[in-house]
């Protein structure tokens, strides 16, 4: 017998349960029915989705393992006084790609820029196994010969994904170089090259750009003054700004590594004169170089060793350290830390953060990858 139209749910109301609704419970409800899977898959149901979910969800680990494997790890919070923390590592399988990745080079709402051996990249959802690979692009240099960093942000502007190359010659030797900068535009689909970075970025340690305020962060080196600077892509306009460093930290920055806690701007060193010490600066107000604030861990079990502040992994003061090679999560409020227990290893001692998101590497359109499982 058939249901009469009081019996349904208003569509209002049901719009309101999928919102609120986890990642894999949208993906399960998309294999309901076409006219769900249209609805759950529309771009701004995506965009609200996320919104809603951005601030309560669990952030997660994604790494590259020495077999070349992608695998996520979720860290296992107990309320036992433990001296590790426990994890569960996730190999995120792509059925038509091959394992050949050597560096996961940056995150922005639940997409992950991953490059491959052959240097091609690909944006990815590692939740919905999604994935965008980008196309052919004449590089200004041979890449096998060639030193490349990467950064991944959104345009809240041109509501686009962007994705940022930086590369120069590797001469080894201690003259500055240039250094090419080109964009990858996610929504337009294809690269653009922009010319030669204000900066010299070789002389500073690889890294992958920061992702905050809209900016893309890298420290580099004045082509004038030869000192170091923070220098900050923004993606809005395209160009390279400047930001102003801690007052006391002068050319130490090429001691240094650029990072991200609670959303801001983040610079920690391990000096040799301080072994058993981390020192950061957080900018608390972007932009305000008096807003700059000094902060030191201080832990002898440190002693003898070279500590790299990685990233922020909770809202409740755990940091993640890479310590000689290991992991470690240390509690900024507590003063203590804890090992971090994982079954695989890492090809490097280089992870990111991301969390569980609806957002399509295409945008809604159809992707080379599967769907949400």
């Amino acid at each position: 017998m058939a249901m009469s139209k009081g019996k349904y749910l208003p569509e209002e109301l049901i719009s309101e349960i999928f919102y609120r609704l986890p990642v894999k419970s949208i993906g399960r409800c998309r294999c309901l029915s076409k006219h769900w899977r249209n609805f759950l898959s529309h771009p701004q149901f995506i965009k609200l989705h996320f919104n809603l979910h951005a601030h309560t969800q669990e952030e997660k680990l994604i790494i590259v393992t020495w077999r070349r494997e992608l695998h996520t790890i979720t860290l296992i919070h107990d309320i036992l006084e433990d001296e590790s923390i426990d994890s569960i590592s996730t190999k995120v399988n792509f059925q038509q790609l091959t394992h050949n990745w050597i560096s996961v080079a940056g995150s922005c709402n639940g997409l992950v820029l991953v490059i491959d051996r052959d240097n091609v990249q690909f944006l990815i959802n590692p939740t919905t196994l999604e994935y965008h690979k980008f196309p052919f692009f004449d590089w200004a240099l041979p890449p096998k010969t060639s030193c490349y960093m990467y950064g991944l942000g959104y345009d809240i502007v041109s509501d686009d994904y962007k994705v940022v190359s930086l590369s120069y010659r590797d001469t080894n030797n201690e003259f500055m170089s240039n250094t090419y900068v080109d964009l990858y535009s996610v929504r337009k689909g294809h690269w653009e090259t922009l010319g030669v970075s204000p900066y010299d970025h070789s002389l500073t340690d690889r890294a992958s750009g920061v992702l905050v305020n809209e900016a893309l962060h890298w420290l580099a080196c004045r082509t004038v003054e030869y000192s170091t600077a923070i220098a900050a892509f923004d993606l809005s306009v395209d160009k390279f700004l400047e930001v102003p460093g801690p007052i006391d930290l002068q050319d130490n920055c090429f001691m240094c590594n650029l990072a991200t806690l609670k959303g801001c701007l983040c610079i920690s060193t391990s000096l040799p004169r301080d072994i058993n010490t981390v020192t950061f600066w957080i900018m608390k107000e972007y932009g305000v170089k008096e807003s700059w604030t000094k902060f030191e861990i201080i832990e002898p079990s440190l002693d003898d060793s070279l500590s790299t502040l990685l990233c922020s992994i909770t809202d409740e003061d755990d940091v993640l350290l890479e310590v000689d090679e290991e992991w470690i999560v240390y509690n900024l409020k507590e003063n203590r830390h804890k090992d971090l227990l994982i079954d695989v290893n890492p090809v490097t001692y280089e992870a990111r953060t991301f969390v569980d998101s609806l957002v399509s590497p295409y945008f809604g359109n159809e992707t080379e990858g599967s769907c949400i499982v």
